[in-house]
């Protein structure tokens, strides 16, 4: 069974957010003013470089984060946003990546899920894992049934098939993690620099360039949005405690991107790259995951 460290434990955060920005976008001002100085010392939104944080957190919380699945709460590490008589999540059933991969391990629920899906109401699957699954399997069943929000064949599979890549490595994402650092020649870890160049010497790219590429390669349903959002909270209590340099990482989800289309009056970036590098012309001692996360929370409060 897998348990949450004591957040009372991290070391504070070192750095101090200027309390507003200028970046010629209004909203996106407002919303700097209204939530950036808690973002580094906040629980739920940076996470502290532990195994544990990482696995619930960035691994289970966020790899699977996408098409109104809302990961994070289905593995226990956020509350719950809408009633949910019943629902019990996979922290408090003692269900963590070691669990859920031996799931994966079960033939007859890894065949139906590669094969037998198609077509078929996900309560076949999740009979399935009541089945052949024993105890565990029943209880993620029961998980699955009584959560609240968008769910389906695919995000059982992902949360079952990706625990089981992460055998080798002691089913530790932090470990994972050291592990493709070294594969890219940076032995120093957490890296001090995610911006670091690797790869062939005529064509490098960012170290976090390379862990996001490594993710979408790795990992079932990790695709250009979920890699970076896997890795940039981590980077950023990395940053917020002075352990790495500014990094360009942030999730460019379909908030932001409303959001840049809406209010950006052509002086903000509609594409991830040119955003980050936007936000680094202006503010380059500043992160622009601390940008993304405003807009994500302004949105998510309706404040635009």
């Amino acid at each position: 069974m897998m348990t949450m460290s004591d957040h009372r434990d991290d070391p504070p955060p070192l750095v101090s957010l200027p309390a507003e920005v200028s970046t010629g976008c209004p909203e996106l001002d407002r919303l700097w003013s209204s939530f950036a100085g808690d973002i580094v010392g906040r629980p739920g939104v940076a996470i502290a470089d532990r195994d544990d944080e990482l696995n619930w957190h960035a691994f289970l919380g966020h790899s699977i984060d996408m098409q109104g699945f809302r990961a994070a709460e289905f593995a226990g590490v956020d509350p719950m946003s809408r009633p949910a008589p019943g629902f019990v999540p996979l922290r408090s059933r003692g269900i963590g990546v070691g669990e859920l991969a031996s799931l994966w391990a079960v033939t007859p629920i890894r065949d139906h899920l590669l094969h037998r899906v198609k077509g078929r109401p996900l309560a076949d699957t999740l009979d399935v894992l009541r089945r052949e699954g024993g105890s565990i399997g029943a209880s993620l069943a029961e998980a699955f049934d009584h959560f609240p929000y968008r769910k389906g064949h695919w995000s059982v599979r992902a949360l079952l098939q990706n625990s089981a890549a992460l055998a080798s490595v002691g089913f530790s994402f932090r470990e994972w993690l050291r592990a493709e650092c070294a594969t890219l020649g940076v032995t120093e870890f957490p890296p001090a620099d995610f911006r670091f160049p690797v790869g062939a010497p005529a064509r490098p790219v960012t170290l976090e360039i390379a862990l996001r590429d490594r993710l979408e390669a790795s990992f079932y349903c990790v695709g250009r949005a979920l890699a970076p959002y896997m890795l940039c909270d981590w980077q950023l209590w990395l940053w917020a405690r002075g352990r790495t340099a500014v990094f360009a990482n942030f999730k460019w989800d379909s908030f932001h991107e409303n959001f840049v289309r809406r209010y950006g009056r052509g002086v903000v970036p509609t594409d991830e790259r040119s955003f980050a590098c936007w936000w680094l012309d202006l503010y380059p001692e500043l992160p622009p995951r601390l940008a993304n996360e405003c807009i994500w929370l302004g949105t998510e409060h309706g404040m635009v």
